[in-house]
């Protein structure tokens, strides 16, 4: 299915303007993938047999797995007893790109709900911890308190609640006394690159699923909105309202909105630069096509911070499939080359 076919004519008009190709909407993703606890004790016989015989290993990735992209995960035992985690490659990559080791005691990540990114930093600190007995802990991040509280139901639910810290707060205004070892920009952003996600918008009629969505956020109390936030991606508010006509058309054609998200973009990058420690690592991805919302970003922010310098994601670890970026040291996933969603990883290091 051609997707574009489906949506707005002036949806074509975006990707233009924000130089994506167009042929990327023509693949869909095969598969699936999950991961499991890396710890946990199986063999991938035994995933079979209790998963799926579809199933194969991802190579590039420990404990990663393939599964056909109509499996069930939900009624899985493994995934009921809180060892295998849904996450997507791509996202898995971002996460591994972080190199996370025995030296990182405090790590960030901004924009951190839903928390599977979260979750996974979470489980490689444990490990860690486990082996020598000092503590560490990820930093999560996040502007809507909805979005954080989905993401402590699952944080309990993997048992991780002792190496995890959320915070509700604007990513670009959070401070703290700690340097972080590592910093994880997962940036707001159109979310294009995500096939799944730009499938709501088809699965009814826009103006019914509008009709809906309004109906119940009439209801809503304005004590659930965070006022204080006027940024149009991060309020509460249009959290409510994702998947609708209005999100749609504020998503991708409006340009005042469009430009609000590259700055927000680039304040949260600013932002988490500060809080990241001398030698430390900073990856700044999105699930965006756009190389306003990627490269420019990259490019403006190291023509303003001498002492920072572009590192390959993977560099001295096990090649990703994926594409290079625009610009030298980054790389890019996308349903054609990777079978994954899409995401823009760069990997920037402080000196």
């Amino acid at each position: 299915m051609n997707i574009l076919n489906k949506l707005s004519p002036q949806f074509k008009q975006f990707l233009q303007e924000e130089g994506i190709d167009e042929e990327i909407f023509l693949f869909e993703q095969t598969l699936r993938y999950v991961r499991i606890k890396p710890d946990y004790q199986i063999t991938f016989e035994q995933l079979k047999q209790q998963v799926s015989f579809s199933m194969q290993p991802i190579h590039e990735i420990p404990k990663l797995y393939s599964l056909p992209a109509d499996q069930k995960i939900n009624n899985l035992q493994l995934y009921k007893d809180g060892h295998l985690y849904g996450i997507d490659k791509s996202s898995a990559a971002v996460v591994y790109s972080l190199d996370i080791n025995k030296d990182d005691i405090n790590v960030l990540e901004i924009c951190c709900a839903p928390g599977a990114k979260l979750t996974f930093i979470a489980d490689l600190l444990r490990v860690e911890t486990e082996k020598d007995g000092i503590q560490r802990k990820v930093f999560g991040v996040d502007i809507s308190q909805n979005r954080l509280n989905i993401t402590q139901s699952i944080v309990n639910k993997y048992k991780l609640e002792k190496y995890v810290e959320l915070i509700l707060q604007d990513g670009t205004k959070y401070k703290n006394q700690i340097q972080f070892d590592k910093v994880l920009i997962d940036a707001e952003c159109t979310h294009e690159g995500s096939i799944k996600h730009l499938k709501k918008y088809i699965q009814k009629p826009m103006h019914e699923q509008n009709s809906k969505k309004q109906q119940k956020n009439n209801k809503a109390s304005k004590k659930q909105l965070q006022k204080n936030y006027t940024n149009t991606y991060t309020t509460e508010q249009t959290k409510a309202n994702e998947w609708t006509e209005e999100d749609f058309n504020s998503r991708f054609l409006d340009q005042k909105k469009l430009q609000q998200i590259y700055d927000l973009q680039f304040s949260l990058l600013e932002n988490g630069y500060k809080l990241l420690k001398q030698n430390g690592i900073l990856i700044y991805s999105t699930c965006s096509f756009s190389q306003k919302q990627n490269e420019d970003q990259i490019i403006k922010f190291l023509e303003q911070n001498y002492d920072a310098i572009l590192v390959h994601p993977f560099y001295g670890m096990q090649e990703q499939q994926c594409k290079s970026g625009q610009i030298f040291n980054t790389v890019r996933f996308d349903p054609k080359v990777s079978n994954t969603g899409g995401m823009f990883i760069a990997k920037i290091k402080k000196l």
